[in-house]
């Protein structure tokens, strides 16, 4: 039998991908052919830049994947990256649209990539490279060989890199012209020459003056919907189009040059065209001059898209005023939220409806433009809403990208520029004051507009102050507060950054540089010294005023200050600006009203030119001993270190009962990346320096300790200037060592930036000084401000808002705190303590929490006083639908109903990562999670507050929290990356006896109890006795054994087991303690009684037990306790989500899809019975998932997948046909409950082989784990043998090929994966995730994307087909004609329904082929799984590389077996051999390299086989 002609006929690719060649001569690569440098200025007749490519040879080139940069002439790297994707043809260009320098000329031809390439107009580097990201060729003369990357380059005028030799420059913004190539030698200067002609050319031949595609008829009027179009850019680019309408707005002066037009009898309340709108920009100076609002017109012009924004460009004169009148009325609309919804009113004439608020008035000092925000508050801060990453940090930049909209001037003027400082500043020129969060009233219509890459809304004509009467459109709230709230308190603290505060002027010092006012005159210094502050005494007079201002209103009797000069820096005092400003303030308030604390005696040797300090009215506060400084700690080695000073209220007990330690912080900056590896901005809006602030942080915890405990108080407040928002990774570590951030609780925001609020700005309360505050405030008297108001900016324009009062005295807010510092003492007592404890609580949101509840709080009757509700951790994750639909939000509440006082940390805490626990959980949640043996890796540091102190009836119960030592191999690796879990009882030891020494900085307890999420193996109901359990050794004997005997009672969890035992203390002989563990989902609650006597603080008496859930009715319940009425609600509303989202359809299945089945048979053909889960067996559920990876991953958007990967530990459920084959969303949920992120990453072909050798299991170690093979889930277009099924074999060299859609994974290649973020950190000791690249989080989650697969797939059918299968040798080489042994087993899967295989068919294939592309060497029988026949390859195969593609029945289970053949000894071919010189006729016949030729035409010299039109004809 013949083998297939597809066999032997090699491919060829559709399009030549040239590899990227040396540049000498550039005839034979893709070049730049034209660059063209000024577009947008002067008399250009063009708007853009560009540069134009031209593909010089004769086939297609594709430039997927390439792009064109370009870096200044002596830049150290190249930026401004434009990509590029498609064609260009044989003898094509293509053209690449730069920047802008103005809004003069004409559009270009239809660009083929537009990007921001803003080339120099004389010098620079063009580079076309053949990757996306920026090539790095040396300075100088690019050599011959070319440059990594570079298929071409341009380096013009003064360029420091070239083609050999320097092209010319370009002339600048005043000549018309462009470089043009004139050559291909490889020498910039002789291929390339200015041309005074400009070019530009795309893909589509596109001439520089587009003719219409279809003209329109004279008289033809085009509807302006129809040039709108209903997608972001018009469908008539490039076309002349006469339209109709009424001008809305015009704009001759300011920069727009252009006017707005509008289909006349539009707008109001009805749309005739959804989705489009119905006005147009017409960009015509001339026009506007010309034309008036109102005029109805006619326009005849070329339409363009201009960053956005359509435009019509009429010729000279071609528009008409149109006699018959026409009018039309404003489109009365909410703030569409949506960018479709504002593209279907670009241009349009609005009365916009609803609350709009200030929330950007910065660049109202620079180009008249005011940030709003719709609706009734300003934008905020992501980080502020919540921790990086999260779903809130998530949805607070989904709810600024949907609110934010600018209301411009009308122009495009930057008054900041010397030539505009003359003209009075829009919006800030009269009126009330224009601050951040003011609410704004719109008095006239506005044009919706799309300038400067944002939506906006614009006046209908260039605003200025002296005809704002007219033509100003809104109005503002009046915000300011003259003073701050009352926050009670004898002792009123208060923070304050001071802006620079410098007490020595620039001009004291040499070599300052200032910033100037229009006339010139120095205002701030700019650097060239160590000043930082106002140039000369008047400015630092006006500076000085504004702070005194606020600072007298402010109340404070304590103020911390940041940013105040050290003059020790300058020469001078180191208290010498604190002093001035005492001084300041004593003038304005009166002598000795105000002091300061004086400087430490010891200070750092090193400090900047910048300090923090203290001031205090001498009246109402005093100091107490002196203050300190941090010495010593290099975290601070970038920013001022923490001073301490402790106060009272003025004439305070001599004891330390009414004391405060006060520690005034200024953190490193975000604006500059500081030494620490993580200091890099890492995008995750947090900014640069971010380590070196939680470093910060992380010492300031110590440092306050220690002050707090040298004080003898443990009331200690941290306050400044932190330099992180309140969900920062800095102020967590702060919070998560017990600290509460008093500014959240005011719902206000010290800082503004950006257009978002939030604060960076401070006050955090140790647990006593919390208990203390009587009231928060922060004062928004700087931060919401114009920046114009400011003393830096007085004379920087005709208008002066410079005023004497407290109003933009810095660019921080005050934060003001009121504390009531009464001492108080505890009367002894003897009491009982009933301790209610959970463990592994799981979410367990169902008909029996209520129950469960009732349970807690009739306990609780008991004791009201004396009964603590507590936890040994895993209250969250794992969790029933109810709760995991919410992320374990209604457990939570249910826990804050029940008054949860603390908790230890569980492994299932831990599941969508630390940052998730430390912030949504945290943040959530009323207790806090202990963890005192989860440390920081780089430092040793406790990463979890380690114990809290609970007054208990009058006695501080101290409870210690640990977590099992296992944790790491439990939970996703990255999500607890940095963190060390070292030995719990260790842990537990050595915080016991911190809480036990006397010390009150470190904290102190009067009964110490432990929580340990780790417990024994076996309970009561297993028949297990505490002995029994001693006897087995592990980390439950450990803690019996070794943990303090002072701790009172040990509370265990995590391994889901009941007992109450009476537990031996250590070295006491006789005397036992309690431990215990309720079993598992609040079935059980843990009760230990505890009798304390409170003089001594021993127990002298104790009972343990776990109490079963209540039976008293649920109704009774809820009657009784308004706890379980809390509860209740709150189960409900859970319940009833998770009915209305949990029953909701999202697809079908034909039959069961489930996990590997083990203990099972084949009954009827088809596997049946047995227990889930067998993790070492391939299963239809696991590749199934792998496929809903794959595809959900598969575009470049969210990741380009080639193929998914599943691990056989994340599928938690089946998917059961049931009665009616429907799968709801609970059930499709349950398959994969842990709300992984899916990822792509790149994977070698090697590395993914390591992959799979990885499923034979070791840990990081070399030690095989208790499952020695984890079978992994992959998509079906992979498959791949292995030469041992055994699970115990050793790992390393056990796959023998692998293919990906048939293909042979080539293992230099890279292929792209889709799987769990689990997996993609090394989970489940699949490290070869760990050294891949291009790591990308798809923005999805595995639940939703696996529901949107079976949404969009149903029905499903299983596939029952295997991907790996076994084979103890591979056929090697064969010769065409003879015979190989296929031995193939391991052809069955043990998933439900899964059907026996009988037969097979054994097909040869070329690589990647399919049967029909091959030849069948007949058919086998399959035996349990396993098959062996000889195969014959046929005689007449070509030699080359094959597959023997083996198909098992009915399975349809494929195995694809690489086989080389060589051919049988070839015949000599039938024709005399070519010879060079002899003339050959028509129809001659020759020989040449084994192959047999016949001449077309006459030919002599010319090489049969060779050339495009070669007159040979191959045939044989």
């Amino acid at each position: 039998m013949a083998v297939s002609a597809a066999l032997t006929v090699p491919a060829t690719a559709a399009l030549a991908v040239p590899a990227v060649a040396a540049d000498g001569p550039d005839s034979g690569h893709v070049v730049i052919s034209e660059a063209y440098l000024v577009g947008g200025s002067s008399g250009q007749p063009y708007r853009n830049k560009f540069v134009e490519l031209y593909n010089p040879t004769d086939e297609p080139v594709s430039v997927d994947g390439w792009s064109v940069q370009y870096k200044s002439a002596t830049g150290a790297s190249f930026s401004g990256i434009t990509a590029l994707s498609g064609t260009i043809a044989a003898g094509g260009h293509y053209l690449v649209q730069g920047a802008s320098n103005a809004a003069n000329g004409e559009a270009l031809p239809t660009p083929d990539a537009v990007g921001s390439l803003n080339l120099s107009g004389t010098a620079g580097v063009i580079a076309l490279a053949s990757q996306s990201t920026a090539v790095t060729p040396a300075k100088g003369a690019v050599p011959a060989a070319g440059a990594a990357g570079v298929v071409d380059l341009l380096g013009y005028g003064t360029a420091d890199t070239f083609e050999t030799a320097q092209g010319p420059a370009g002339k600048g913004t005043g000549v018309v012209g462009s470089l043009e190539r004139t050559g291909d030698a490889g020498d910039n200067s002789a291929d390339f020459a200015f041309s005074d002609e400009v070019t530009p050319t795309n893909s589509e031949g596109g001439e520089p003056e587009p003719e219409p595609s279809e003209p329109t008829e004279p008289g033809e009027v085009t509807p302006i919907a129809e040039i709108q179009g209903t997608g972001d850019t018009s469908p008539l680019v490039g076309d002349t189009v006469t339209t109709q309408g009424v001008v809305t707005a015009v704009y001759p002066t300011g920069g727009f040059n252009g006017l707005y037009l509008q289909t006349a009898g539009t707008g109001g309340t009805e749309d005739p065209t959804p989705g489009a709108s119905d006005a147009v920009f017409v960009f015509s100076a001339a026009a506007a001059a010309d034309l008036s609002a109102g005029d109805h017109v006619e326009v005849t012009g070329v339409v363009s898209e201009f960053n956005g924004l359509t435009e019509l460009t009429p010729a000279a004169g071609g528009w008409t005023v149109l006699d018959a009148p026409a009018t039309v009325e404003p489109t009365v609309t909410a703030w569409p939220a949506t960018a479709a919804g504002r593209e279907a009113l670009e241009g349009m004439l609005l009365a916009p409806e609803g609350e709009f608020t200030v929330t950007d008035n910065y660049d109202t000092n620079y180009y008249g433009t005011v940030g709003l925000a719709a609706g009734d508050s300003p934008l905020v801060q992501p980080t502020t809403a919540g921790r990086p990453g999260s779903a809130e940090y998530d949805a607070q930049v989904a709810d600024n990208a949907a609110r934010a909209v600018l209301l411009d001037d009308g122009s495009s003027t930057n008054y900041n520029s010397a030539a505009n400082k003359s003209k009075p500043l829009p919006y800030l020129t009269g009126g009330e004051p224009l601050r951040v969060g003011a609410g704004v009233t719109f008095t006239t219509p506005v044009i919706l507009d799309y300038r400067y890459d944002a939506w906006g809304f614009q006046p209908l004509t260039h605003l200025t102050p002296d005809v704002a009467d007219a033509v100003q459109p809104a109005t503002f709230e009046n915000t300011r507060e003259d003073a701050p709230a009352e926050v009670g308190g004898d002792l009123e603290v208060a923070t304050f950054n001071v802006l620079n505060y410098f007490s020595t002027t620039g001009d004291e010092l040499t070599g300052c540089t200032y910033y100037t006012d229009r006339d010139g005159d120095p205002v701030t210094v700019s650097g060239g010294c160590d000043a930082r502050g106002a140039a000369e005494e008047e400015d630092l007079q006006r500076q000085q005023t504004k702070i005194v201002a606020a600072i007298s209103a402010l109340g404070a009797d304590v103020v911390a200050l940041l940013e105040i000069e050290n003059t020790a820096a300058l020469g001078g005092s180191r208290d010498q600006a604190l002093s001035d400003l005492v001084d300041a303030l004593n003038a304005a308030e009166g002598a000795g009203t105000w002091a300061f604390a004086a400087s430490p005696a010891e200070v750092p040797d090193a400090e900047d030119v910048i300090r923090n300090a203290f001031i205090y009215r001498t009246a109402t506060a005093e100091p107490v001993g002196d203050s300190t400084i941090l010495v010593g700690d290099e975290a601070f080695q970038n920013a001022r270190q923490p001073l301490a000073q402790t106060f009272q209220p003025a004439g305070g007990d001599a004891g330390a009962g009414d004391d405060v330690v006060v520690i005034a912080n200024h953190f490193k900056s975000k604006g500059s990346a500081g030494p620490w590896p993580g200091d890099a901005d890492q995008g995750d809006g947090q900014g640069a320096s971010n380590e070196s602030r939680t470093r910060q942080a992380t010492s300031l915890v110590t440092f306050a300790e220690e002050q707090a405990a040298a004080a003898g108080t443990d009331k200690v407040l941290l306050a400044g200037d932190f330099n992180a928002y309140e969900q920062e990774d800095p102020i967590a570590v702060l919070t998560d060592a017990g600290y509460t951030d008093l500014g959240p609780t005011t719902g206000e925001y010290s800082y503004n930036f950006d257009g978002m609020v939030g604060s960076l700005d401070h006050v955090l309360a140790s647990p006593a000084a919390a208990a203390a505050v009587t009231g928060t405030d922060i004062w928004n008297i700087n931060a919401y401000e114009p920046v114009a108001n400011e003393y830096s900016r007085y004379n920087y324009n005709a208008t002066i808002l410079y005023d004497e009062t407290p109003f933009r005295s810095s660019d921080h807010d005050p934060v003001l705190v009121g504390l009531d510092l009464g001492d108080t003492t505890t009367e002894p007592g003897s009491v009982d303590l009933d301790l209610v404890a959970i463990n592994d609580f799981h979410g367990r949101i169902d008909a029996n929490t209520v129950n469960f509840a009732g349970t807690v709080e009739e306990i609780r009757a008991e004791n009201p006083e004396g009964t603590a509700f507590i936890s040994a951790g895993d209250n969250i994750g794992a969790s029933l639908f109810a709760s995991a639909l919410q992320q374990d939000q209604p457990t939570i509440d249910v826990l804050n109903a029940l008054g949860l006082k603390t908790s230890a940390v569980g492994n299932h805490e831990f599941d969508q990562g630390m940052s998730d626990l430390t912030g949504r959980v945290t943040d959530a949640a009323d207790w806090d999670y202990l963890g005192a043996n989860v440390y920081d890796e780089a430092t040793g540091e406790p990463a979890l507050p380690e114990y809290q102190v609970v007054p208990v009836n009058g006695v501080d119960v101290g409870f210690v929290g640990v977590v099992t030592e296992e944790t790491p191999t439990l939970v996703t690796p990255s999500g607890i990356e940095g963190l060390e879990f070292g030995d719990p009882v260790e842990a537990l030891n050595r915080v016991t006896e911190e809480l036990l020494d006397g010390d009150a900085a470190n904290g102190e307890a009067d009964v110490v109890v432990a929580l340990a999420h780790d417990g024994a193996s076996a309970g009561t109901p297993d028949g297990a006795t505490l002995e029994e359990e001693l006897a087995a050794g592990g980390p439950f004997a450990d803690i019996v054994q070794n943990t303090d005997p002072r701790v009172a009672a040990i509370f265990t969890g995590h391994t889901h087991k009941q007992y109450a035992w009476d537990a031996p203390v250590p070295g006491a002989e006789g005397e036992t303690r309690p431990i215990i563990q309720t079993g598992n989902y609040g079935e059980f609650l843990g009760h230990v009684s505890l009798t304390v006597d409170t003089e001594s603080f021993d127990v002298t008496d104790y009972k343990v037990e776990n109490v079963a859930r209540t039976a008293t009715p649920a109704a009774e319940l809820i009657a009784t306790y308004p706890a379980v009425a809390e509860v209740d609600a709150i189960v409900d509303a859970a319940l009833a989500r998770a009915d209305e989202i949990g029953a909701e359809p999202v697809g079908e299945v034909t039959a069961d899809v489930t996990t590997a089945f083990s203990g099972g048979s084949y009954t009827g053909g088809v596997y049946a019975g047995g227990n889930r889960d067998d993790r070492a067996s391939e299963s239809a559920l696991g590749n199934l998932v792998a496929n809903s990876l794959r595809d959900s991953l598969a575009s470049d958007e969210r990741g380009g997948a080639d193929i998914g990967v599943v691990n056989p530990g994340g599928l938690r459920n089946e998917l059961y046909f049931g009665e009616d084959g429907i799968i709801t969303y609970a059930e499709a949920n349950a398959v994969l409950p842990f709300v992984n992120n899916l990822w792509t990453i790149t994977l070698t072909g090697a590395q993914l082989d390591t992959l799979l050798e990885e499923q034979w299991q070791t840990d990081a170690n070399g030690n095989r784990p208790s499952r020695p093979y984890l079978a992994l889930g992959l998509s079906d277009n992979v498959s791949y043998t292995v030469g041992t099924a055994d699970p115990n074999a050793t790992p390393g060299d056990n796959v023998s090929s692998i293919t990906i859609d048939g293909e042979p994974v080539d293992p230099a290649a890279e292929y792209r994966i889709a799987t769990f973020s689990f997996l993609i950190s090394g989970g489940d000791n699949f490290r070869a995730f760990t050294e891949g690249t291009d790591g990308r989080d798809s923005g999805l989650v595995d639940r939703d994307a696996w529901i949107s697969y079976l949404e969009t797939s149903s029905p499903v059918t299983p596939s029952f087909a295997r991907t790996r299968t076994v084979t103890a040798a591979l056929p090697g080489t064969v010769e065409a004609g003879t015979s190989t042994q296929v031995s193939l087993s391991g052809l069955d899967l043990t998933s439900l329904g899964a059907p026996q295989n009988t037969a097979v068919e054994t097909f040869l294939v070329p690589v990647g082929g399919a049967p029909a592309d091959g030849v069948s060497l007949g058919t086998g029988t399959v035996t349990g799984g396993a098959t062996s026949a000889s195969v014959t390859v046929p005689a007449n195969t070509a030699a080359g590389q094959y597959q023997l593609l083996v198909q098992a029945a009915p399975s349809a289970t494929t195995a694809r077996l690489p086989i080389t053949v060589e051919a049988t000894t070839p015949e000599e071919p039938q024709a005399p051999a070519w010879v060079p010189w002899k003339l050959y006729w028509w129809g001659d016949k020759v020989s040449f390299k084994g192959k047999v030729y016949e001449a077309t035409r006459l030919t002599i010299l010319q090489i049969p086989g060779f050339g495009k039109h070669s007159p040979w004809k191959l045939i044989g």
